[in-house]
């Protein structure tokens, strides 16, 4: 408990008066009422040593206590113990200092390695509303086979979250080792988390919000709100405009403010971005947009953002194309083209997520291209269970497709993750 320092002292003033009748009700010379004396103020006393130090306790220490509570929060335990130690050495060993200390150090011992392969799952850009996605036109089928929709997801997080699972960073999957020319080594690591948890990467593809997603129930673009926090611009129908949650970075972000155990030191998840019609709803490539430069700046400040809060990027190729049956030469250019028109305003990234999934040899000529342009994580889909593998000079991972495809004919493919039969939104078509 936070010690409170004593109320001050109350101050009652009386003020004295004297009044004195004559006999006969006249007044009398001697007897003219004085005019009223000004009240006497007492003076405050000197706070007492307690009191100084009570205060100095609510000045220094009560707000370390309550930033390290956070960071602990989060299981960033061991910035939480360099905080305390900041603490003033008067007060080191209060009770409710002590008892900080002592909790984020058995906390921290109390990571264990995990030893199974680890999970990964990935999304696509969310449908807002599913009256617009699932109209029945030409696009119906593909969305209800490779999209998930808000409520979904929102129901996602909340199983994931109570089977005990907990976001990751890609890189906790090995341990870069690198010598004195410069070379990287990769080694397998066994990622530390919580005893009980079971950790988790996430990813979602895209996130270009292409022009043939307009009017089918889909965000726009990411923007920042007021506070600086990602969020999506939504168009309703009738043409008014929303900020807010409506897909999957700021719903996961939302989720891990109100449930920050569910991310392991802040991680929240990869994004996939492609190039071929710019990113984060943007046409960062299109040359005759009036709105070039600007549009360029808002990318680059808002994949700031992301990465400050926990995001990280990787590339899904320039122009989507299957990575495992164009040509060398293909790979080379759509390679040069997204470090170019994309990495130029995200960010350089050594994640290469296979668009469709489709994987190359390992190792091959397209493999040494790709870690030539400084890619070392890889990363396929195959839903039916985990797969990482980690070599001297890269790594492998598989991705599982948590959309309408998986959930409603291979839900038991992802039953040590959901319960696919209580999520899928009753307002999908059937799949055709």
């Amino acid at each position: 408990m936070k010690k409170k320092t004593s109320p001050k002292t109350v101050l009652f003033i009386l003020p004295a008066f004297m009044t004195v009748l004559s006999a006969c009700g006249a007044p009398n010379a001697d007897n003219v009422p004085t005019a009223a004396e000004p009240p006497v103020q007492e003076e405050e006393p000197a706070p007492t040593e307690e009191e100084l130090a009570a205060a100095r306790y609510e000045e220094t220490v009560a707000p370390v206590l309550e930033e390290a509570f956070e960071l602990a929060q989060g299981y960033y335990y061991e910035e939480a113990l360099a905080l305390l130690e900041e603490i003033p050495e008067e007060f080191s060993q209060e009770e409710e200092v002590l008892s900080a200390v002592s909790t984020c150090t058995d906390a921290l011992d109390s990571f264990i390695p995990y030893d199974q392969p680890v999970r990964h799952i990935f999304f696509h850009s969310l449908i807002v509303d599913t009256s617009l996605a699932f109209d029945g036109d030409y696009m119906e089928n593909g969305y209800n086979y490779w999209m998930t929709t808000v409520d979904e997801f929102h129901a996602i997080l909340e199983e994931l979250y109570a089977n005990q699972y907990i976001l990751i960073d890609i890189h906790d999957l090995a341990e870069e080792q690198t010598d004195e020319d410069g070379n990287v080594t990769l080694t397998a690591a066994q990622p530390l988390v919580p005893e009980g948890k079971i950790p988790l990467v996430l990813s979602v593809d895209d996130v270009s919000y292409y022009d043939y997603m307009e009017h089918d129930g889909f965000p726009k673009k990411l923007v920042l709100d007021e506070n600086g926090d990602v969020k999506n611009l939504y168009i309703h129908p009738d043409g008014t405009e929303s900020i807010g949650d409506y897909d999957v970075m700021p719903i996961l972000d939302t989720f891990v403010k109100e449930h920050p155990d569910f991310s392991l030191r802040g991680a929240k998840g990869i994004i996939a971005a492609t190039g071929y019609e710019g990113t984060l709803g943007y046409r960062i490539n299109d040359m005759e947009s009036p709105t070039l430069e600007e549009d360029r700046q808002m990318v680059r400040t808002i994949a700031d953002r992301l990465k400050e809060t926990g995001w990280l990027f990787a590339s899904h190729g320039y122009g989507h194309k299957h990575t495992a049956s164009i040509s060398y030469n293909t790979l080379v250019e759509d390679t040069r083209r997204w470090k170019e028109e994309i990495a130029a305003y995200v960010g350089d990234t050594d994640i290469y997520i296979y668009p469709y999934g489709e994987e190359i040899d390992y190792p091959s000529q397209k493999l040494t291209c790709l870690q030539s342009e400084g890619f070392r994580y890889f990363c396929g889909v195959w839903a039916s269970k985990a797969f990482v593998s980690v070599k001297d000079d890269y790594v492998r991972q598989t991705r599982c497709n948590l959309d309408g495809f998986t959930m409603i004919t291979r839900p038991q493919s992802v039953a040590d993750l959901i319960d696919a039969s209580g999520i899928v939104d009753p307002t999908r078509p059937e799949l055709k």
